[in-house]
């Protein structure tokens, strides 16, 4: 008896035991893992746009681009569109884009668009450069946000595909105009 006590005690001891350590080494995986995720999309804040187009700055610094026309808006009532000239932003790695369209609030870029061919290695790419996106049932797309921008990934059409850059530091600029507007009005009274 003394003798099954002392196994009984020893195996319970033990297999407490490994849980804890099954249970750490868990925890351990799991914040690598987030971490990882983390280091991702500080990658797509860091780039903040795609290529040589960054969100928020000044529209006129690309050559690439070109003025097409300007077009209203619900949020930010007239936005003017840049298309890609001949020559430029035409690829990802081996992908084909079909176009690059960049939306300009106060001559500054807000949103850039680019139409590529269908293919499975754009999504893979992104993957492994900005991590696992979320998906959005919704908008039956899949998306990555950072703090300062947004970046979707979905079909445009059969046969294309499209990725949606949107600065969220643009949104806060129109809320602060619209702001001081106001106070200019509450001003003239």
């Amino acid at each position: 008896m003394l003798f099954g006590a002392i196994f009984n005690y020893f195996t319970v001891s033990i297999v407490t035991d490994m849980k804890y350590i099954i249970l750490l080494i868990l925890l351990i995986t799991s914040s690598f893992s987030s971490k990882l995720m983390s280091q991702s999309v500080d990658k797509l804040e860091e780039r903040n746009g795609f290529k040589d187009i960054k969100l928020a700055t000044e529209v006129h610094l690309y050559e690439g681009l070109e003025y097409e026309e300007e077009i209203p808006d619900e949020l930010f009532k007239l936005l003017t569109v840049y298309k890609s000239k001949k020559g430029y932003y035409e690829s990802i790695g081996s992908i084909k884009i079909h176009d690059v369209e960049v939306l300009a609030y106060n001559g500054e870029v807000y949103k850039i668009k680019v139409i590529t061919e269908k293919n499975p290695k754009l999504y893979s790419g992104l993957k492994k450069a900005f991590g696992e996106p979320i998906f959005s049932p919704r908008g039956d797309n899949y998306y990555w946000s950072t703090d300062n921008l947004n970046l979707t990934f979905g079909n445009s059409s059969k046969t294309k595909l499209q990725l949606v850059y949107t600065s969220h530091v643009m949104k806060g600029r129109l809320k602060k105009d619209k702001e001081e507007e106001i106070e200019d009005i509450s001003e003239d009274f």
